[in-house]
C-alpha cells in the first residue's frame, strides 16, 4: 500500500508551493502577493516545529532518504521565496515610490531618524551574549526568536563571537521612515540593528553579522492521558516546548563555512538541522508590512453579505423555526452566529446552552456571550479542547474565565480530541415542553478566522439533528455511548465505518449500472483505509473527484489503480476550510457537511460531526458552490500522481474564479 501513497510531508510542501505561485502571480495585487509570502513563511515555520523531529530521530534509510528529499524541497522553496522578494516584489514596490532599505546607504535624514529610534527604543530590548568556549556553558537560542551572530575583533587582535536578539516580539518588524520627494521609505528592525552595531560594540571591530534562528520541536505527546491531572500535564508540555530539541537552525546562506561550523558547534547541532536561508528570517512578519499608499496596491474589499432569509425575522430563533438555514463564510456575515449566542444569553425562555470550543478568538465574543448567559441564570455547559495545538493557553484562559462565571467546563478527554463544531440551545416552550435549536459547522467558533476561512454553518431545530447532538453532548459529559446516531455521522460513533459503506455502495451501484459518483472536499486525506476504498471505487469505474486543499497522500491518475480519480486544490484569497461529502447514491444523492477531514487523526482519534443537508434548496446551494470550484480555471490546480501542482494553461478560456464567482452569486441572490 505504501508505494501507492505520497509521503505526507512531501504533499504538504506541494501545497506550500502553491503559496509561492500566488506570490509570483502578477494578476494578484502587490500586497496580496506579499501576504502569500507571509503565509508561506508561517507555514514553513510550523512545519519545522511539528513535522520534522520524528524523521530526524528515525535512523532507517527510508526515513533518512525522505528527510533528504524534504530538505531539498525546502531549500528550493526558500530560494524561490528570496527570488520573488528580491526580483519581483521589491522592484514593484519601487515602481510605486516605496523603497525598502536592504543594504543601501541611508539618506542622511533617515540615518539620523533611525539612530534616534535605535537609541531611544530598540536599545531597551537588546541583549548580548558573548560566546566563550573555554567556559562550561550551554548556549541556548529561544524557539522562533531572531538573532544576529556577530564576529568581532578586539583591540588586541583577538577574534570574538557574540549573538544578539532582534526584538521583533516587542517592536514592529518594519518601520516607515519620513517621506522624501514624494517617495516612501521602509526599513526593517533587522536593518536598523545592523546599521547601529557600532553603537552596541563600541570597543570592538565588527567583522561580520548574519541572521540566525532556531526552530524547536513542539509536537508533544502525553504518554498517559488517563491518569493524573491532564490539565497539569498539558501545561507542563507547553513549558517543554520552549526548550524542545532543535529541528532547524536557519542561517544566512552567505555565512562563511567557518562561522557556520562555529554555530553548529556552539549550539550543538546536527548537520541535518542546519538549513540555509536568506538575510532575514521569520518573514511571516510580512503580514504587517506597511502600505503607505493604501488602499492602492491592496486587494478589493468584499464586505460580508447579509443573509436575506435570516434577516426577515426579528429573532434568529423565529428564522430557524421557519426553515433550516445555511450560511457560507466568509461570504456571509458571521454576525448571525454571534446573534444566535447573544439572543440565547438574554432570552428568558432559554434554559440551557451547550457548545464545543476547539479554537476560539483571543477576544472571543462568543465566550463573552456564554459568560453573560450564565450570569443571566442559564445552565451553560462548554466542552473546551485544551489539546488544540498552539491554542492551549488561549483555550485554558477562556475556560478559566467561563468557569469563574459559573459555566460547567468539560475539559479534554484522554486519548481523544473533540474537534466537532456544534452548539445546542434549549428553550422552554410551555410548562410541559421544550425545544432545541442547533448550530453545526465545518469551521471553528471563531469570529476572527471566520473572515478569511471558507466554511459553512447550519442552523436547525429539527429533532433528527437536535436529538443526535444532545446525545453527543451526553457522551462528552458521561463518556458512555448509549445508542448509535440516527442521522449524524460522528467519529467515535462509527463515522469511518459509515463512510466506507457509502464508498462501497457507489462501487456496487456502478457495477449494477446505477448512477454513481463520489466527491469529497476536505483539507487533507491520508487515512489508508479510506484511500484503499477510493482506489477500489476507481478500479470499478466510479468517478471520484477530490478537492483537497492540503495533504493528499492518494495518487490520482495511476493506470490500473486510480485512473478515475481526479484531485484538485484551490488556493486563493480565502482559506478553503469546508468539508463536504457528496455521494450520488443511485440518484438519491447524499450530501454531508462535516468538521472531519479524511485524515487518520480525524476519523480514528477525534470526536467529529458530519451532518446531512437534505433541504433541496440548500443542497442546490452547495452543489452550485462545488460547481464554481470545479469550473475554476484561475486558482484551481490539478495534482498529478507525484503530488505536483499542475496549473491551468488554457489562457483562451473565459477567466473563472470560484471564490469571486461564489461571492457574486450570493450577492445576486440578495437582490
Amino acid at each position: 500500500m505504501n508505494k501507492h501513497l505520497i509521503p505526507s510531508e512531501i504533499s504538504w510542501l506541494s501545497f506550500n508551493q502553491c503559496l509561492l505561485e500566488e506570490a509570483s502571480d502578477k494578476n494578484n495585487q502587490l500586497y496580496e502577493r506579499i501576504k502569500f509570502l507571509a503565509i508561506h513563511s508561517s507555514n514553513l515555520d510550523e512545519f519545522f516545529r511539528v513535522k520534522i523531529n520524528r524523521l530526524s530521530i528515525d535512523k532507517s534509510s527510508d526515513k533518512k532518504g525522505l528527510l533528504s528529499s524534504i530538505l531539498k524541497e525546502v531549500n528550493h522553496q526558500q530560494e524561490a521565496f528570496g527570488k520573488i522578494w528580491r526580483t519581483e516584489i521589491i522592484p514593484e514596490l519601487l515602481k510605486n515610490n516605496i523603497l525598502v532599505y536592504e543594504g543601501q546607504t541611508l539618506l542622511d535624514c533617515h540615518k539620523k531618524e533611525m539612530e534616534r529610534y535605535f537609541k531611544s527604543t530598540v536599545l531597551s530590548f537588546i541583549q548580548i551574549v558573548f560566546i566563550q568556549h573555554n567556559l562550561p556553558k550551554a548556549y541556548f537560542l529561544n524557539n522562533r526568536s531572531l538573532f544576529f551572530f556577530v564576529k568581532l575583533k578586539s583591540k588586541d587582535g583577538q577574534d570574538k563571537y557574540a549573538y544578539i536578539n532582534i526584538p521583533s516580539d516587542k517592536l514592529d518588524r518594519f518601520k516607515t521612515l519620513q517621506n522624501k520627494d514624494n517617495n516612501h521609505y521602509i526599513i526593517s528592525l533587522d536593518e536598523i540593528i545592523k546599521n547601529c552595531l557600532h553603537l552596541i560594540f563600541r570597543q570592538d571591530e565588527i567583522i561580520s553579522c548574519y541572521a540566525i534562528k532556531m526552530n524547536r520541536d513542539e509536537d508533544y505527546e502525553i504518554e498517559d492521558e488517563s491518569t493524573g491531572n491532564l490539565i497539569h500535564k498539558i501545561k507542563g508540555k507547553i513549558e517543554e516546548r520552549k526548550s524542545g530539541l532543535p529541528t532547524r537552525f536557519l542561517y544566512d546562506a552567505a555565512m562563511p563555512k567557518d562561522e557556520m561550523y562555529f554555530c553548529r558547534k556552539t549550539f550543538k547541532l546536527k548537520k541535518s538541522e542546519m538549513v540555509a536561508g536568506g538575510k532575514q528570517h521569520n518573514l511571516f512578519d510580512l503580514f504587517k508590512f506597511p502600505n503607505p499608499v493604501k488602499p492602492k496596491l491592496q486587494s478589493p474589499f468584499y464586505p460580508a453579505l447579509n443573509h436575506v432569509s435570516l434577516d426577515k425575522s426579528t429573532s434568529i430563533f423565529e428564522a430557524i423555526d421557519s426553515k433550516n438555514q445555511l450560511l457560507h463564510f466568509p461570504y456571509h456575515s458571521y454576525h448571525y452566529v454571534l446573534q444566535f449566542f447573544n439572543e440565547a444569553a438574554i432570552d428568558d425562555r432559554v434554559t440551557a446552552i451547550k457548545v464545543t470550543l476547539y479554537r476560539i478568538s483571543a477576544q472571543s465574543l462568543i465566550a463573552n456571550a456564554l459568560i453573560s448567559a450564565a450570569k443571566n441564570g442559564k445552565k451553560v455547559t462548554v466542552f473546551v479542547e485544551v489539546k488544540a495545538r498552539f491554542d492551549e493557553n488561549n483555550n485554558l484562559h477562556w475556560a478559566n474565565e467561563m468557569k469563574k462565571a459559573g459555566i460547567k467546563i468539560i475539559y479534554s478527554m484522554p486519548n481523544l480530541k473533540v474537534h466537532a463544531k456544534i452548539a445546542l440551545v434549549t428553550m422552554q416552550i410551555d410548562e410541559n415542553s421544550t425545544k432545541n435549536y442547533s448550530y453545526l459547522a465545518t469551521g471553528n467558533f471563531n469570529e476572527s478566522t471566520a473572515t478569511i476561512y471558507a466554511d459553512h454553518g447550519f442552523f436547525t431545530s429539527e429533532k433528527k439533528y437536535t436529538k443526535d447532538i444532545a446525545q453527543v453532548f451526553q457522551f462528552l459529559k458521561t463518556k458512555n455511548k448509549k445508542a448509535p446516531m440516527e442521522n449524524l455521522l460522528v467519529a467515535g460513533f462509527l463515522m469511518k465505518e459509515q463512510l466506507i459503506q457509502f464508498i462501497d455502495t457507489e462501487t456496487e451501484n456502478h457495477k449494477n449500472g446505477k448512477p454513481s459518483g463520489i466527491l469529497l472536499k476536505v483539507n487533507g486525506i491520508d487515512d489508508k483505509i479510506i484511500i484503499e476504498k477510493l482506489y477500489e471505487a476507481s478500479q470499478a469505474g466510479v468517478a471520484v473527484t477530490l478537492l483537497v486543499r492540503g495533504i493528499c497522500r492518494l495518487k490520482p491518475g495511476v493506470k490500473g489503480l486510480s485512473e478515475n480519480i481526479s484531485v484538485y486544490r484551490i488556493v486563493d484569497m480565502f482559506l478553503e476550510h469546508a468539508r463536504i461529502y457528496h455521494f450520488t447514491n443511485g440518484g438519491n444523492e447524499k450530501i454531508y457537511l462535516s468538521s472531519a477531514d479524511m485524515m487518520g487523526r480525524n476519523l480514528n482519534n477525534r470526536i467529529e460531526v458530519a451532518f446531512p443537508v437534505e433541504d433541496e434548496d440548500l443542497k442546490q446551494e452547495l452543489k452550485q458552490i462545488i460547481q464554481f470550484q470545479l469550473a475554476d480555471n484561475t486558482k484551481k490546480r490539478s495534482l498529478d500522481a507525484e503530488g505536483i501542482n499542475v496549473r491551468n494553461k488554457e489562457i483562451s478560456e473565459t477567466p473563472k474564479r470560484a471564490q469571486l464567482d461564489t461571492y457574486k452569486w450570493l450577492q445576486q441572490k440578495n437582490l
